[in-house]
């Protein structure tokens, strides 16, 4: 039941450890929370206009923002550039009250909190964090300004010209809260759901810098099938884990599953093959649909082109010196950072054998998404960089 086998081939923090179901404080507030949205948004602005001056100098400049499908890797890169002084990330004791980060922030700055060890995170691939671990936050408030976020039959690719002017003032407000309270610099997103939103957010954010981490569909589609098993267990046992992902906003896995529609049709196909248990079918055409989104906004568009990082992770993996180097350069940071932060990473980062599929599955995954793959660089869907 407690599958602890880790299901990324990169290592940081690796151990075992017992699963544990989301305590009820947690729970509770989670629903209160969500129950009362639209008051906390409104809250939020009280926060805001108490800031006053103090917030309007706060600078925004250059985010970082990290969008790939899940199980890419993407928490290994937010972990190594969290690390980074004057970086700011949503941590986990964020959530719920991710709405008000300057009065969170400085509440718990007064609270004798005791320091907790690190422990498995609920993924159970061998990640271990502590309330102060960063982690995806954000999409708690694109789901209350876009009210149809996850809705399977809507399309949720937004365009630069795509308009919700409440979202995006309160955003920037919220991000120069986050700063003005942490004492930084620069702000670093993760979130699963914005690789479908990168030319909004470069609307909103001319100088982003945008790191999409990828996988060879064969192992990203594997990991993604048995983590879905793995949240469906726990959530037939806990039924509380299934609804606090969906809280969370987390449709990726486990019984709140959705397809992220990029486009209608595809939609209607991943969400058939999910109701008919064809797994591996359902998250290859996810793969192919949303990284074949970025393919072609790369394709068409060379100075979103020129803001995104494409990762793969059998890179990191391979040379995790190059690669974290590569990465801290698209991020500019500093040469003297930089230096001090390869140091520190580049030797926690371990290979580990890829997952494999059986040969007819092999063929399903280079079905969907063998087109998309070499688009974006890979000379087969098991791994091999072209």
């Amino acid at each position: 039941m407690h599958d602890v086998t880790p299901t990324s081939p990169a290592e940081v923090s690796r151990g075992d450890g017992k699963f544990r179901p989301p305590a009820l404080g947690l729970r509770l507030s989670s629903r209160l929370l969500h129950a009362t949205r639209g008051a906390c948004a409104w809250l939020a602005d009280r926060e805001s206009a108490l800031l006053g001056s103090a917030l309007a100098e706060v600078p925004l400049r250059e985010p970082f923002f990290i969008a790939g499908v899940a199980r890419s890797g993407s928490t290994l890169l937010l972990e190594a550039l969290a690390s980074l002084p004057s970086v700011a990330s949503a941590r986990y004791c964020d959530f719920p009250p991710v709405w008000f980060p300057y009065w969170w922030t400085r509440l718990r700055e007064q609270l004798p909190l005791p320091t907790p060890a690190p422990r498995m995170r609920a993924h159970g691939d061998g990640i271990k964090v502590t309330p102060l671990s960063p982690e995806a936050c954000d999409e708690l408030l694109w789901m209350h300004f876009f009210p149809q976020r996850h809705d399977p039959t809507v399309d949720q690719r937004l365009a630069a010209t795509d308009q919700q002017a409440r979202f995006d003032s309160f955003y920037a407000r919220h991000i120069r809260k986050l700063l003005l309270a942490r004492g930084a610099q620069r702000y670093l997103c993760k979130g699963n759901y914005n690789l479908l939103r990168l030319p909004y957010l470069r609307r909103l954010f001319p100088d982003a810098r945008f790191v999409v981490p990828i996988r060879s569909p064969a192992s990203q589609v594997q990991s993604l099938v048995r983590q879905h098993e793995r949240f469906s267990r726990l959530s037939a046992r806990w039924p509380s884990v299934g609804r606090q992902l969906a809280l969370s906003g987390h449709f990726e896995f486990g019984p709140q599953r959705r397809a992220e529609c990029a486009d209608v049709a595809e939609a209607v196909a991943i969400e058939a093959a999910f109701a008919a248990g064809d797994e591996v079918s359902g998250y290859a055409r996810q793969w192919a649909s949303s990284y074949g989104v970025l393919a072609s906004w790369l394709e068409a568009d060379p100075e979103l082109a020129n803001q995104v990082l494409l990762l793969p992770h059998e890179r990191l993996c391979a040379d995790p010196a190059a690669t974290l180097r590569q990465l801290g350069e698209h991020c500019r940071i500093g040469q003297g950072r930089l230096q001090n932060w390869l140091a520190s990473w580049q030797h926690r980062i371990q290979a580990r054998p890829e997952l494999t599929l059986e040969s007819p599955l092999l063929q399903t995954v280079e079905q969907h998404c063998g087109a998309v793959a070499r688009q974006l660089g890979y000379g087969s869907i098991t791994g091999a960089l072209a």
